[in-house]
């Protein structure tokens, strides 16, 4: 009988211990790619669209340029007439460096 009690007290302590190991704090063991990031900021179409016309707009290369600007959630399209390649790269750069610009579809072509 004593066997049996010493071996029932020994089953206990083992599940007694295995419930207490699953109460571990799993907060410091997440890893960061498992928790989705906080959002960042939204930028609506219009204020990207009146930022990326201001810097177009306001680069002295580009003056005379006639290049049109459409922002459809983030993804801009560039459509018009530049004079040479150095104005649609400035135009691309313009562009990108926008906050909220996801995508920049630039189709401005070299008047000839």
């Amino acid at each position: 009988m004593q066997i049996f009690l010493k071996l029932f007290t020994l089953v206990l302590l083992l599940i007694g211990i295995f419930f207490l190991a699953g109460c571990e704090n799993y907060a410091e063991k997440t890893h960061p790619s498992w928790v989705t990031p906080p959002p960042g900021m939204v930028y609506d179409d219009s204020t990207i669209f009146a930022r990326v016309t201001l810097a177009i707009q306001s680069d002295p290369v580009l003056q005379g340029t006639s290049i049109e600007i459409k922002v459809n959630e983030g993804h801009v399209t560039l459509t018009g007439v530049a004079r040479n390649e150095d104005q649609i790269t400035r135009t691309n750069m313009h562009t990108w460096i926008v906050d909220g610009v996801k995508n920049v579809d630039n189709q401005v072509i070299v008047k000839k």
